[in-house]
């Protein structure tokens, strides 16, 4: 009986609105198509194919959107059982302007019944974007879209500018808002190795010991004091050379006329040629190797000379 009744309610809505739609677009002349579109939507809706007349009726407000055409998509898709559907329809009535009294007080307790039951995505966007909830119908922002509670993806469309998907969860009887755009996203800012901190990789520490760097002037003080040392030898040997004259003068002298003190001398002479000619030689060797000894990684080498009874000895560490 209820159903009776509202159906008869609808009927009568529907007369009035067909009335009221075709007065307006006498007046304003719109389109032709949408004129047409909502003719078949009063046959359809007539013969009860009540989600078909919904369609012509919604095509009939994409042509030229209308307050009317709107509101009588929404008692379609009621009369359809299509509940999110009857709810953007009367919504988007709502928006428009051209109902009358009782037609917004209709339409705002069937969206506030509906919406009981229902998830509401209300987006907002640039003027001029359209928008969709899965395979509803396409509206223009702002929009208030209605879907049962859960995942659901939400279409966008600007201006010259390729669809856009969203996906979004709704909860019954609850309102999600949603602010829309297309900005393109910036580009991550350009790093370069020497600035880019964070991805490079560490640097292993060297453990191991350097080489000693050799002095690179040749002439160290070591150096210097070999030269100076081995001339103190080459004196020393000259000294014995002329040491040694003198003792083989003595000598002669001694032959020729042998004496206590001529031997004493030639002997004095002798021991002084041997022990400058060995001194040098020590000497001489000794500054020689202080020249070409090798610079030492390890410490300072140590060079040991000495004269002993079977003559000079030499040794050391490097």
């Amino acid at each position: 009986m209820r159903s009776l009744i509202f159906a008869g309610i609808v009927a009568a809505s529907l007369a009035w609105s067909a009335a009221s739609y075709a007065q307006d677009t006498a007046v304003a002349d719109p389109a032709a198509e949408a004129r047409a579109q909502y003719q078949l939507g009063t046959q359809a809706f007539q013969a009860k194919k009540y989600s078909e007349a919904a369609l012509h009726f919604e095509s009939a407000a994409s042509f030229r959107p209308h307050a009317v055409a709107l509101y009588t998509a929404g008692l379609a898709w009621d009369l359809a059982n299509n509940p999110p559907r009857a709810a953007d329809a009367y919504s988007r009535a709502l928006d428009v302007t051209g109902l009358d009294a009782k037609q917004t007080a209709t339409a705002k307790e069937r969206v506030a019944a509906l919406e009981k039951t229902l998830g509401t995505l209300a987006v907002t966007a640039p003027e001029g974007w359209k928008v969709q909830l899965d395979a509803f119908t396409e509206a223009p922002v702002p929009a208030r879209l209605h879907a049962p509670p859960g995942q659901h993806q939400l279409s966008v469309r600007a201006p010259g500018k390729p669809i856009d998907h969203h996906d979004v969860t709704l909860e019954a009887g609850k309102t999600t808002p949603l602010e829309v755009s297309l900005e393109p996203a910036k580009p991550p800012p350009s790093t370069t190795p020497a600035d880019d901190k964070s991805s490079a990789q560490p640097t292993p520490k060297d453990t191991t010991t350097p080489p000693r760097l050799r002095d690179s002037n040749y002439w160290t003080i070591r150096r210097v004091a070999g030269v100076g040392v081995a001339g103190l030898g080459v004196a020393a040997l000259g000294a014995g050379v002329l040491f040694g004259l003198e003792a083989n003068s003595a000598k002669d002298a001694y032959d020729a006329a042998p004496s206590r003190e001529g031997f004493d001398h030639a002997s004095s002479l002798q021991t002084w040629t041997n022990v400058m000619l060995i001194g040098g030689a020590v000497v001489l060797v000794g500054g020689i190797v202080l020249v070409v000894l090798p610079d030492s990684d390890g410490g300072e080498a140590r060079l040991k000379m000495g004269v002993g009874p079977r003559g000079a000895t030499l040794g050391g560490t490097f």
